[in-house]
């Protein structure tokens, strides 16, 4: 006999995977771009699943009824139902690695559910490393080569679509280590050490580093220099401060040190990337 006053179980329900969504099977095309400062990427109609990597430069994101901003290095994904559009620029030129989904399965349910882990955030080694390797496919080998390319696509949107719901779940992340991000936020134009970090958490270097970057998929430094960098960036685009004011207040030792990652993260030198931005937006 059953008993009545007996509790019942919740069964477990599993959150779908992108596989069971859009099909194990489904087509995907890889694929790197460079474009110029103000060239534009569609309007591309209807239902839309991309990934992007943007290596170098600057974009601007048209999706449907939101607009946001990107700047190297980061990934995105992206999902639209109605409108998509990318504005490149200011940064004289921008690279592209892409992945787009194109098998027509997409309903308002699937759209739904995937436009959840939309949008772009930090790059990380295995998003970035399973791109390259779809991008690096030879073109001419696509067709015969479907179910690779298959895996690879449902991978790279998988793991962004994983990451991006993990940054809604802040509660998740170790007080200690968002201690140190809000440390290291607060204080980029400031010497930050490893061992200083680790003393501010209460933990040693390597716990640290191990919980943050499991966090964020990046150490404490590499953050803090990837900050700086973006920091500087947005001050030349702004101020009309020196360039080697803007370098020592975002914590670079030397000018030229400030002046080779600007160049390397955006494709121009301080002054051309100001240049560039006032140009755009003179106001």
């Amino acid at each position: 006999m059953v008993n009545s006053n007996m509790p019942k179980m919740n069964t477990p329900v599993s959150k779908p995977s992108v596989a069971s969504l859009v099909g194990s099977d489904a087509r995907f095309a890889f694929g790197e771009t460079a474009y110029q400062a103000g060239e534009i990427f569609g309007p591309l109609k209807g239902y839309q699943l991309e990934a992007i990597y943007l290596r170098v430069g600057q974009v601007e994101v048209h999706c449907d009824d939101e607009v946001f901003s990107m700047t190297a290095p980061q990934v995105a994904l992206i999902a639209s139902q109605k409108r998509l559009e990318y504005r490149y620029g200011p940064a004289n030129l921008s690279n592209v690695v892409w992945c787009q989904y194109l098998s027509e399965r997409l309903d308002s349910r699937t759209f739904s559910y995937l436009a959840r882990g939309a949008g772009p955030m930090d790059v990380s080694p295995a998003s970035v490393s399973l791109l390259k390797i779809g991008a690096d496919l030879p073109t001419e080998f696509h067709a015969g080569m479907e179910d690779l390319c298959s895996a690879l696509g449902i991978a790279v949107m998988e793991n962004l679509m994983v990451r991006r719901l993990a940054l809604e779940s802040v509660d998740k992340i170790p007080p200690q280590v968002q201690l140190v991000r809000r440390y290291i936020e607060d204080h980029l134009g400031s010497p930050i050490t490893m061992k200083q970090l680790a003393e501010l958490s209460g933990l040693s270097p390597q716990h640290l580093n191990r919980l943050y970057q499991a966090a964020f998929d990046e150490n404490p430094l590499d953050c803090l220099w990837r900050l700086r960098v973006r920091r500087g960036a947005y001050l030349l685009s702004h101020t009309g401060k020196q360039i080697s004011q803007i370098a020592y207040e975002v914590g670079f030792k030397t000018p030229n040190h400030f002046s080779r990652q600007i160049k390397e993260v955006y494709g121009l030198s301080p002054r051309k990337l100001r240049a560039e931005s006032w140009t755009r937006h003179p106001n």
